[in-house]
């Protein structure tokens, strides 16, 4: 219902400020990468900026459930960049994941970002954690406890009994990337 929900959307201008991370197509790795994108999340990506226009809208609780927005500074370009992305909230703490993307490379250099959760501006500092981690599989099953169709098509983690498969699940943690966002107080 969610993903049928956001599939309708159409895309929209975002301000001449902010940037968004997408994937050159003159690129040939981004190209590749691109290529090993479910067709449901690339059409998703096309839909950010109507999606970013509403997670900041007093709308926002259509989307705010499962989606924040991320604004962040490129490490090289200096350029502020702002992404929509699912969330998950796991022991009190905030998480985001990713297996396809690399805005998250930014955030090792530029730990200081700005989410909009649930309707408000909020400042954050993002702790890319390590994929090893006990922390990191927690997070991970979390997310697709609460994503199962993106746990099942990004992150191969299929459900036991209605959970994920902890075989799956400690064997995918390392191949993904997990996101801690300190929100400050």
């Amino acid at each position: 219902m969610k993903q049928t929900r956001l599939l309708n959307l159409v895309n929209r201008r975002i301000p001449a400020d902010m940037h968004t991370t997408t994937l050159s197509p003159s690129s040939r790795t981004a190209t590749q990468r691109e290529e090993r994108v479910p067709p449901s999340i690339r059409l998703l990506r096309r839909c950010n900026g109507l999606i970013r226009a509403t997670l900041r809208s007093p709308l926002h609780g259509l989307l705010s459930r499962d989606l924040l927005v991320l604004e962040y500074t490129g490490a090289k370009t200096r350029q502020r960049r702002v992404l929509p992305l699912s969330y998950v909230e796991h022991g009190g703490r905030l998480y985001l994941c990713t297996r396809t993307s690399v805005w998250w490379r930014n955030l090792r250099t530029e730990p200081e970002v700005t989410v909009w959760l649930r309707g408000r501006r909020v400042a954050a500092t993002a702790r890319v954690v390590e994929p090893e981690s006990a922390e990191a599989r927690d997070a991970l099953r979390a997310f697709v406890t609460r994503n199962p169709r993106t746990g099942e098509i990004l992150y191969e983690v299929k459900r036991v009994d209605g959970r994920p498969s902890e075989e799956d699940v400690v064997r995918e943690a390392p191949r993904s990337v997990v996101v801690h966002l300190q929100l400050a107080s």
